[in-house]
């Protein structure tokens, strides 16, 4: 049965009081020793074991890891409330607000008659803010691992250079081309091997990412086929 409405706002207190009791006077002197910048490496394992438990269809599992990830958010955010930076009323609100902007199709008068406009419109939405802020573009994180940052950086090179990296006829026939060139010098490796193979995987990436794959959710399921 699904929770009600004052289900789930205490469920969300409950965790908060926690984390005050944890962070108070007579809390626990390991909570209250940490930092935000120790938190954060905290939060980034609990989101990987909840995303292998997502991957692994483990229900049980699921619901566990992804309390450990919201405990570990909220425990965040106590954090930089405590020092006055900001609080959990702001971080929800700047979501809320994010959230409803980048979905006019759902929220506003726009039409959309597939995915890839919603995406594109996404990625029109998100300049659009960036520009009208003064930031920067965000680089890809280089925490993520190697293949889930290949498909972002990706993703982003096709929308700016076209059929570089957005044809996939053309990139099936350079993934050839490339994995020839790659055969012919194994034996005699001449410094270029390491290179050449990491241009050949970020290809691959590539290749899937077009075909509307994840390279780090194929090799997952690859190698639990292996397990």
């Amino acid at each position: 049965m699904e929770a009600t409405k004052t289900d789930r706002c205490d469920g969300i207190e409950e965790i908060l009081r926690i984390i005050e009791r944890l962070l108070g006077e007579n809390g626990c002197p390991w909570d209250r020793k940490q930092t935000p910048e120790s938190v954060q490496t905290y939060l980034i394992e609990e989101s990987h074991e909840a995303a292998a438990a997502v991957r692994a269809g483990k229900t049980a599992e699921v619901a566990e890891e992804l309390g450990d990830v919201l405990f570990m958010a909220f425990f965040l955010v106590r954090l930089y409330e405590r020092k006055g930076d900001f609080s959990l009323e702001d971080v929800c609100r700047l979501i809320s607000e994010k959230m409803i902007r980048r979905h006019p199709h759902v929220f506003g008068e726009m039409k959309v008659n597939s995915t890839k406009e919603v995406k594109e419109n996404w990625e029109k939405i998100k300049a659009s803010e960036k520009q009208t802020s003064g930031k920067t573009a965000e680089p890809v994180p280089d925490s993520l691992p190697a293949l889930m940052r290949a498909y972002r950086m990706l993703s982003r090179l096709s929308q700016k250079e076209g059929e570089q990296w957005s044809g996939l006829p053309q990139q099936v026939r350079q993934f050839a081309r490339e994995s020839d060139e790659l055969a012919s010098r194994i034996e005699t490796d001449d410094g270029r091997f390491q290179k050449d193979l990491g241009r050949l995987l970020a290809r691959l990436v590539n290749i899937a990412r077009l075909k509307g794959y994840r390279a780090e959710d194929v090799l997952h399921d690859f190698l639990r086929k292996l397990e």
